[in-house]
């Protein structure tokens, strides 16, 4: 296919291509830089005149759909969807959050070998991704997990791309054309009669540990009566084997019939034949009147904290903040030389940051999420994100209340994890109570998990 657009053109005054990054069926990933702030995007296109007929922007404009609505640490972010009309054609766009690392796919033909364990981790990385998607109303199924689309980065964390083939009802499957949604050697024997459901996901995932395993796709291995003979080919535990075993069956009904229950029997090495055991946990009792929303079973801790609202203390501090802001502009606004001076633009500077921080602590949430593998500290205003910070839960080694002196001489007690020796702190405007609760309750996850 030709390349819509070449390396330095501008797209709707804001997109500038930067180089192609790979091409599918009907459209084209380019990097591209976000004009507005400079950071690097990425930008999936397609035009109208190529596609062969209405199935392909179908599957477009419900990929935009979906992704909006997403908010998972290993999925790419939705920024943006939109279309340009030209003369002749009508051109669509989807942005998203670029990512750094290699997909499964490329570093085998690099040669890659993982050991069992490490594959065991993709695993579990990659089931909580599934395990968030399908837990969502309705139930996002991807249909199209495979080694293409699952890519590592340096910190070992992995992310699910392309959800171009996803489904979010239960409807027909078949994509436009002679094609199937999904890719020939991943998808159970179901998608193929245009049906797909949560277990379907599960077949992909068997299929891509085990191209892991054998750097072959899974289409080119022995079957016997449908099922892929792959024993023979790997050397893995036993008990490893009868779990691929059974996310691998034909058979919709004879796999794991949940993510939960292919978590359980990976994790706790027992029968696989056995049934999920309960995925609640006990937890310390919540600090009366606390509006912390907080859940945790044996696979995920999740804690949002809402913001404190305006009260008589930020209150008082804004009326304060901006009468002297009000002062500093009356007093050096005799000049154009001082108003532009060094000095008082940090000063300014200074003010806008308080107020900032103090607009947050009114407005702002944290959002916190740790699973096995990895975890996600988020701060949002007013539904934006402001940062965060993502790493490998194996790295978190200590959690505490720590109290500190700010910029401002003030004292300041927050909960704080320590990822190896970078220290993160949130939750300043908790109670007392509720930052050693939130303490003691991350200490008891990472210790249990």
């Amino acid at each position: 296919m030709t390349l819509l657009h070449q390396p330095s053109t501008i797209i709707g005054d804001r997109y500038r291509i930067v180089a192609p990054l790979g091409q599918g069926g009907f459209g084209t990933t380019y990097e591209a830089e976000d004009l507005t702030n400079y950071k690097r995007v990425a930008l999936k296109a397609i035009s109208l005149r190529y596609l062969e007929n209405w199935k392909g922007l179908e599957l477009f404009e419900r990929e935009a759909k979906i992704l909006a609505k997403l908010n998972y640490h290993a999925i790419p972010k939705y920024l943006d969807y939109f279309y340009i009309d030209t003369a002749d054609d009508r051109h669509f766009y989807l942005i998203q959050e670029l990512l750094g690392g290699q997909s499964f796919s490329e570093l085998v033909k690099k040669g890659w070998y993982p050991s069992q364990g490490e594959i065991k981790e993709i695993a579990f990385q990659i089931l909580d991704i599934l395990e968030y998607l399908h837990q969502l109303n309705p139930a996002v199924i991807h249909r199209d997990i495979k080694p293409q689309n699952l890519i590592i980065n340096s910190k070992g964390i992995v992310f699910l791309v392309d959800f171009g083939a996803v489904k979010d009802v239960y409807r027909n499957t078949l994509s436009y054309g002679e094609t199937f949604v999904g890719t020939f050697g991943y998808m159970p024997p179901e998608q193929f009669q245009g049906q797909a459901f949560c277990a379907s996901d599960l077949y992909s995932l068997g299929a891509t540990l085990l191209f892991l395993l054998t750097h072959r796709s899974p289409a080119d291995l022995p079957q016997q009566r449908l099922k892929i003979d792959f024993r023979g080919s790997v050397q893995i535990s036993q008990h490893f084997a009868d779990w691929l075993e059974k996310m691998l069956e034909p058979a919709v009904e004879d796999r794991f019939q949940s993510v939960e229950e292919a978590i359980d029997a990976l994790r706790r090495k027992q029968s696989i034949s056995s049934s999920l055991s309960g995925s609640i946990i006990p937890q310390r009792q919540q600090p009366a009147g606390s509006r912390i929303i907080f859940t945790k079973n044996y696979q995920r801790l999740v804690a949002e904290i809402p913001p404190c609202g305006l009260n008589g203390n930020n209150l008082l501090l804004a009326v304060l903040i901006l009468s002297v802001l009000k002062l500093i502009f009356v007093l050096k606004l005799g000049t154009i030389l001082t108003v532009c001076s060094t000095l008082f633009l940090l000063e300014l500077w200074i003010i806008l940051l308080v107020l900032l921080g103090l607009l947050f602590d009114i407005a702002g949430e944290i959002y916190l999420e740790i699973n096995r593998y990895t975890f996600k500290i988020e701060w949002q205003l007013f539904g934006l994100s402001l940062g965060q910070i993502t790493g490998r839960t194996v790295d978190l080694k200590v959690v505490e209340v720590d109290s500190s002196v700010n910029f401002l001489g003030q004292k300041t007690i927050t909960c704080a994890i320590w990822e190896g020796v970078q220290q993160h702190k949130f939750g300043s405007k908790l109670t007392k109570v509720e930052k050693r609760w939130l303490v003691e309750e991350l200490r008891d996850f990472l210790g249990l998990i």
